[in-house]
């Protein structure tokens, strides 16, 4: 063979070679990808079965709203967190990129700050199981007993033994981690001040280049994000309050013990709980103990679960308010709602940007976050005198850490469906209206959840279609405020920032979950006045928490005024006086006229409401899951009938 031949074959070698080596690269990222689609689906059909689970368990009477104190059903409650399945889509939305792949490239992203509570019972032979600290079950015997001999010593606090029941509280929520995949519970050692370090909503890594110069920009949300599980044994045959004669540890980490509270610091309120929620497994509640002058703990029971103040992560808000000028009630506090972290570091920043996207600027809540890195699960270590070395949080409620979407969402079955032109932007094949949705054109039925849904209702032209849809709970706000660029504002009076909007579209606000008020006339559009009535809703304390929450009438009984969303003696479980102006308490109950028109205890002078009033049949929860070094994405997603038909 000559040299040229043989550099020939040299040459077609290396090709074939190359060829083979890519063929196997091609074949190996193949399998690589289907091994993770099946490990993926594998993992979600586990999420989803665990869930269904807890929910086949549901005690709450969905079809009764409020609960009603002669029945201890317990709760169900579903917080809808500002973000939603399109909030990263519409923020990281890049108009001239050269591809629909590349203008939607965060689109992987789905909804993560969504929480689901409710109380249930578990099947035969398969109870919940917890851990408490052995010292707060020799507490329970001491009290049983009345054996003041029974003393729990520094071991019994370091020790968790396991503890069975029937009924749960269960929450499930998403948690941003930090750098490290953990998360910071909190101080050790004494001296805790009222805000334990947190774990921010770190966004630092690149996702998309939003401002155009070429380099990629962080993608407004969290580098890290977990999916979790929380359980809360219900047990209220256990006593484990302690009486005075109880030598508490003087650390109240380690007693596991609430914290005190500070009328002039809201974290002190909002953090009260945190180191009971890091020792223990309980469902319980604070009691102030005037002899000891500290606060103990109490186990709840289903009806003690139907009140939200009884809840995991739920807190007041103190005030000292007037309201209205003619009645005060101050001071106060709010009703209960869930406390949540208040991101507002620099890292945060995209994150708070996308809040605004979707509330507005007249409302940025300050509990707008996620539950609290501090709530979690704790692993105490302490030295011979209850020194405190290590508090080292175990992630046990970690069920998924590869989760970029955990979305539930409420059927309303008033919610008009829209026809969309599509990417083209023409109706049909001929821009003729009559045309929409022919077979063979891209146009699209859109609803309240997708980002669409907002330029068609600012659209000249509507086109219904369907009736009925899974939407986000107060999808009103979030669906205007992408066509009023973020410029909502909000008062006790109203919003009237429909300026963008033909009039006979505006009708499309008025269904059970949309978060307003039916609209009358061309007035002003209010939030719902019963989400205000429940807590869920004040702006003088910047609170907006969209929630479905079966609620209580034991506010109508109580002896106390809640006004407004405001508790007149609120502060009297916190150790406070007792309001002195608090005229006829529990009007809904006390025989009289309050509002003139000439029925007496009728509905419309109840103090407190459900925040929304119309059953929901059921809810639509969607799991979303990424293998990053695979590049796979899946989602699934199941419905629960809440009516229990």
């Amino acid at each position: 063979m000559t040299l040229i031949e043989v550099l020939i074959a040299t040459a077609l070698t290396l090709v074939i070679m190359l060829a083979l080596a890519q063929g196997f690269k091609t074949l190996s990222q193949g399998v690589t990808a289907g091994r993770a689609r099946l490990t993926g689906s594998d993992q979600l059909r586990g999420l989803s079965s665990l869930l269904r689970a807890d929910l086949s368990g549901l005690t709450a009477n969905i079809r009764q709203l409020p609960q009603t104190q002669q029945a201890a059903n317990g709760y169900f409650m579903y917080y809808d967190g500002p973000l939603s399945d399109s909030t990263a889509m519409l923020f990281n939305y890049v108009p001239g990129a050269p591809t629909n792949e590349e203008k939607l490239s965060a689109s992987r992203w789905s909804d993560i700050d969504d929480v689901l509570m409710f109380t249930a019972k578990a099947k035969d032979g398969q109870w919940f199981r917890g851990r408490v600290p052995l010292a707060l079950l020799k507490i329970h015997q001491r009290n049983i007993t009345g054996n003041n001999a029974i003393q729990p010593t520094l071991q019994d606090w370091l020790t968790d033994v396991s503890v069975a029941s029937e009924y749960a509280e269960i929450a499930w929520f998403m948690r941003p981690l930090n750098d490290l995949g953990s998360v910071n519970v909190g101080e050790t050692g004494g001296g805790y001040g009222f805000t334990p370090p947190a774990s921010p909503v770190i966004d630092t890594a690149p996702g998309v280049d939003r401002t155009g110069d070429g380099i990629p920009d962080p993608d407004g949300m969290p580098d890290r994000v977990a999916l979790c599980r929380r359980v809360f044994l219900i047990r209220p045959d256990l006593d484990i309050t302690a009486d005075p004669g109880v030598n508490l540890p003087s650390d109240q980490q380690l007693a596991a013990q609430p914290l005190d509270v500070d009328t002039s610091n809201i974290d002190s309120f909002r953090y009260q709980m945190r180191f009971v929620y890091q020792r223990c497994d309980l469902s319980v509640r604070p009691l102030l103990d005037a002899t000891r002058g500290a606060f103990v703990l109490r186990t709840n029971s289903l009806a003690d679960l139907q009140i939200p103040e009884n809840r995991f992560a739920h807190h007041v808000v103190p005030v000292d308010l007037n309201i209205p000028s003619s009645d005060p009630i101050g001071p106060a506090t709010t009703l209960p709602h869930l406390a949540l972290t208040s991101e507002g570091e620099p890292s945060a920043a995209n994150y708070l940007s996308m809040i605004t996207l979707a509330y507005g600027t007249g409302i940025l809540p300050i509990d707008r976050g996620f539950i609290p890195a501090a709530f979690f699960r704790t692993k105490i270590d302490a030295d011979s005198n209850g020194n405190i070395i290590s508090a080292r949080p175990t992630l046990e409620e970690v069920v998924a850490s590869n989760v970029v979407g955990f979305d539930v969402r409420g059927y309303d079955g008033m919610v008009q469906q829209l026809a969309s032109p599509g990417v083209d932007g023409i109706w049909g094949i001929n821009n003729v209206v009559a045309e929409a949705g022919l077979p063979g054109t891209d146009d699209l039925v859109v609803s309240p959840s997708d980002p669409g849904y907002a330029f068609q209702i600012g659209a000249n032209v509507l086109v219904p279609q369907n009736s009925g849809a899974f939407v986000d709970l107060g999808w009103g706000r979030r669906v205007v405020n992408q066509v009023e660029n973020a410029t909502l504002t909000q008062t006790l009076g109203g919003m009237t920032y429909f300026s963008s909007i033909p009039n006979a579209h505006r009708a499309l606000w008025s269904t059970p979950l949309s978060g307003f008020d039916p609209l009358t006339g061309g007035g002003p559009v209010n939030t719902l006045s019963t989400m205000q009535l429940a807590g869920r809703f004040n702006p003088i304390a910047s609170v907006y928490q969209p929630t479905f929450d079966t609620f209580t009438d034991a506010y109508e009984a109580d002896g106390n005024r809640q006004l407004a969303g405001f508790s007149a003696n609120g502060l009297v479980r916190f150790g406070g006086s007792a309001s002195t102006n608090n005229p006829e308490p529990d009007q809904g109950i006390d025989g009289l006229d309050n509002n003139n028109n000439g029925a007496v205890d009728e509905e419309l002078e109840q103090e407190t409401r459900p925040p929304f009033v119309y059953e929901m049949p059921s809810i639509q929860i969607k799991f979303r899951i990424q293998d990053v070094p695979a590049g796979t994405l899946q989602e699934l997603s199941i419905v629960h009938d809440l009516t229990g038909k």
